[in-house]
């Protein structure tokens, strides 16, 4: 029932002492037409009965009036009370309340409320019973259908392993648990249920606020997702692609979150094996690369000076045996002499592209100005520095990535990029260090921009991966391109 409708178990006494009839069955048509009414003596026997009884059970007042009370109960059905009890109860306390199965009179089941009013005598003794009923047969159906809706979506819910699906309340607190829920995140229901889902971030992700961040996007937005560490019962660590959306009433009050978690694990290790692999793929190619480069420089530009000295001094050789002195002979030496200064300049470049000693012994920022000279006099290239990080110390392994990276952006610049100018930089900013390459360039074409694919580029990403740092690879909104990257100082200064 929706309500007790306001019965009193005292009524006004006719002749006799006995309760009117009539009082209370003018009692009875006063309530709300879809009640059925009707009132019992005082060993339940109908006495009186309006329309809506008759409409809800099928029983007319002449078939219904002086039987059982018990004609409205099912047989033999152990979920329903007896009707002799029912009295009972509200015989000793005032009134009895029953919701469940009741009989038409074609022997069909309804659902309905049923509540019991003794009603008494002046003297104490019992008269009789108020009795209202009304059929919920309708919402019954509803519910158990309902009911059966949602038992069958658990049972699906339940039997899903490759996904934890469970309910957060409105603040964060797991509300329900499935299979892949205990499968993937490793709590049993009674272990995790009416904790808070902060327990599944990594202490870092705690600390940035990230849950709550997640509960406020879904709650503004609908939804929010995100892959990142997640952390199961035992402490290790498994990378997710988390779901959140909100669960709004009618009036679109917050009731709570669905939350769909997938364990991406495998996918995130084959994806970083597929990394490697390109990586090491690239790496070799930029070996081969690197070797053929040296090959053709020591072929064309060192082989060369070799064979024209070699030729220089085969006819000094000549002109000296021959007793010839001559001033062609002292010159013919000059030029030996220039010759072997231009391929030990050769040698010394082609070493200091390997590897430039500078670096080892004077440090990065005097090697990137020598790289910067060297550059602009091999390609005839304007090149500015900016290096303003002298105080820091750099640690072996960051002069070299760093210096590798300056090498790597300018060789793309002589390669592609049609540049007049070149700007290097190298300078702290509060706890970081900026390094940056711009130049004034074609810049790259959208389908090449930034492609982590590109043998420099992606050597040059690996690179400030290895120093914990952050790279930006593109065209400039001025013209150009650039290579930015910014380093943790504690990852590249020696400790």
């Amino acid at each position: 029932m929706t309500g007790e409708p306001g019965l009193t178990g005292n009524e006004e006494t006719g002749s006799g002492g006995k309760v009117s009839g009539e009082r209370r069955y003018h009692f009875a048509i006063d309530i709300d037409g879809e009640y059925a009414v009707f009132t019992l003596d005082s060993i339940g026997q109908v006495e009186t009965w309006n329309a809506a009884a008759e409409r809800v059970t099928g029983y007319g007042a002449v078939e219904i009036l002086g039987k059982p009370f018990s004609v409205l109960y099912p047989a033999a059905s152990a979920d329903v009370p007896l009707p002799t009890d029912l009295l009972a109860r509200a015989a000793a306390t005032g009134r009895a309340y029953y919701e469940g199965w009741h009989a038409r009179k074609d022997g069909a089941r309804f659902w309905a409320s049923v509540l019991v009013i003794a009603q008494r005598r002046e003297q104490g003794d019992l008269a009789g019973f108020a009795a209202v009923a009304h059929d919920f047969s309708s919402r019954h159906l509803i519910e158990a259908r309902l009911r059966r809706s949602e038992q069958r979506l658990q049972v699906m819910i339940d039997s899903v392993e490759d996904y934890a699906i469970f309910m957060l309340s409105p603040t964060g607190e797991v509300a329900t648990w499935n299979t892949g829920a205990e499968r993937i995140k490793g709590y049993r229901a009674e272990e995790i249920i009416g904790h808070h889902f902060s327990i599944f971030y990594p202490p870092e992700g705690r600390a940035a606020g990230l849950p709550e961040r997640m509960l406020e996007t879904a709650s503004t937005q609908g939804r929010s997702e995100a892959e990142g560490w997640r952390v199961r019962s035992d402490g290790s660590r498994f990378w997710a692609d988390v779901i959140i959306t909100p669960i709004r009433d009618d009036t679109g009050t917050l009731q709570g979150f669905t939350k769909v978690t997938r364990d991406l694990t495998e996918h995130k290790r084959l994806e970083e094996l597929e990394h490697v692999g390109k990586l090491a793929a690239a790496a070799e190619r930029a070996r081969e690369d690197e070797k053929k480069r040296i090959a053709r420089e020591l072929h064309d530009d060192l082989g060369q000076q070799l064979t024209a000295l070699k030729m220089s001094a085969v006819i000094l050789k000549q002109e000296v045996e021959a007793g010839h002195c001559t001033m062609k002979t002292a010159a013919m030496a000059r030029g030996i002499v220039t010759q072997t200064d231009e391929t030990m300049s050769a040698v010394r470049r082609i070493a200091s592209d390997l590897r430039p000693t500078m670096l080892d012994d004077l440090g990065l920022l005097p090697a990137v100005e020598w790289l910067a000279d060297e550059f602009s006099r091999r390609y005839g290239i304007k090149v500015n520095t900016r290096l303003s990080a002298g105080e820091l110390e750099f640690s072996d392994t960051a002069a070299t990535a760093i210096f590798r990276i300056v090498q790597e952006a300018l060789t793309n610049v002589a390669r592609h990029a049609y540049a007049t100018e070149v700007t290097i930089t190298i300078e702290p900013e509060s706890s970081q260090c900026e390094v940056r390459i711009d130049d004034d360039g074609r810049g790259a074409g959208p389908a090449s921009s930034g492609k982590s694919d590109s043998f420099g580029l992606l050597g040059i990403r690996e690179r400030v991966r290895q120093l914990n740092g952050a790279a930006w690879l593109g065209n400039k909104p001025e013209g150009g391109f650039s290579v930015k990257a910014s380093f943790p100082l504690d990852s590249i200064v020696h400790r």
